[in-house]
């Protein structure tokens, strides 16, 4: 089953990232390793709040395929 569901998980971020901006999708990959907003704003020396804001726009087109 945990298989499964990360070959799922998998398949969503890869249609996922089709639809993201190139911040998005840098954002969401750093966040998928487990960064934390504050360091993945220094990474891609963004602020915080640039984060936040671009993992909620992640999350609205995210529903769209759950």
């Amino acid at each position: 089953e945990l298989l499964i569901a990360r070959e799922r998980v998998d398949e969503i971020v890869s249609i996922l990232h089709g639809s993201l901006s190139r911040f998005e999708a840098e954002v969401l990959d750093f966040y998928l390793e487990g960064y934390s907003y504050n360091e993945i704003a220094a990474k891609l020396s963004k602020t915080p709040k640039s984060v936040d804001n671009a993992v909620q726009r992640i999350r609205k087109k995210l529903v769209q395929y759950v």
